[in-house]
């Protein structure tokens, strides 16, 4: 990858870390107010906590994608940006522009996905679907 395509890229990523903190800031007042509401039925208590839990999981994906641009912007600054942690192949440029803060090859993501769903079948006992056909 280009040097100039890698500096436009630090840059969005540096944006996109500007819009997350942003948003993570915006949740966590939004929470606070939830707090500071005094409620006194049992209707509006489920609405708040059905509230709270929602902005926790908005807030926990976004705090996940913060952790994924920040490392991006480190591997960007110590020259390993565009390197698979997995295997150390490079990780196609089209990947990249499409997912900056993708930290591995389509490969080593491929492998990670499906022992990802092999381990959550396991787990829960489930059969996995394989191209199409339940593998029990």
């Amino acid at each position: 990858m280009e040097e100039t395509e890698i500096e436009e890229l630090k840059q969005k990523l540096e944006l996109q870390r500007r819009d997350v903190l942003q948003f993570l800031t915006r949740l966590q007042r939004e929470t606070q107010s939830l707090d500071a509401d005094s409620t006194q039925d049992s209707a509006d208590r489920c609405v708040i906590s059905t509230s709270r839990e929602c902005l926790f999981q908005q807030s926990s994906q976004r705090r996940t994608l913060l952790r994924l641009i920040e490392a991006a912007l480190r591997r960007i600054a110590d020259g390993s940006f565009g390197m698979c942690v997995a295997c150390g192949d490079d990780i196609r440029d089209r990947r990249l522009m499409a997912v900056p803060w993708t930290q591995f090859c389509l490969r080593c993501q491929e492998e990670l996905e499906e022992e990802i769903r092999s381990n959550v079948a396991a787990r829960f006992h489930t059969p996995v679907a394989v191209a199409g056909k339940r593998v029990a």
